[in-house]
């Protein structure tokens, strides 16, 4: 959408975000949880113009399936880097 409608990004913003997110405090923030971002995909126009609202609708439908199976079977852990669930499901890519 950028590039076809030529909007200007404005200039980089050089910083590390993880020790000075503090200085900007309404740059916009991408969402925590996988879950929230599945619901600002399904909103945004945007994207549902660019993949189609059918193809962005079956992502969302199997990502949630994946966060349903998922939480059927483990429980997530911030302090651990994966877990068995991503191991078995995910690293076959």
């Amino acid at each position: 959408d950028g590039l076809n409608n030529k909007i200007d990004p404005g200039k980089p913003l050089n910083c590390n975000m993880y020790e000075d997110y503090e200085k900007y405090p309404d740059l916009p923030k991408l969402p925590n949880e996988l879950d929230q971002s599945l619901e600002k995909l399904k909103k945004n126009k945007d994207m549902n113009d660019a993949f189609g609202k059918e193809a962005i609708n079956s992502y969302i439908k199997l990502r949630n399936s994946e966060i349903k199976e998922f939480n059927q079977k483990e429980s997530f852990d911030k302090t651990k880097a994966i877990t068995r669930w991503e191991r078995d499901n995910t690293l076959d890519c």
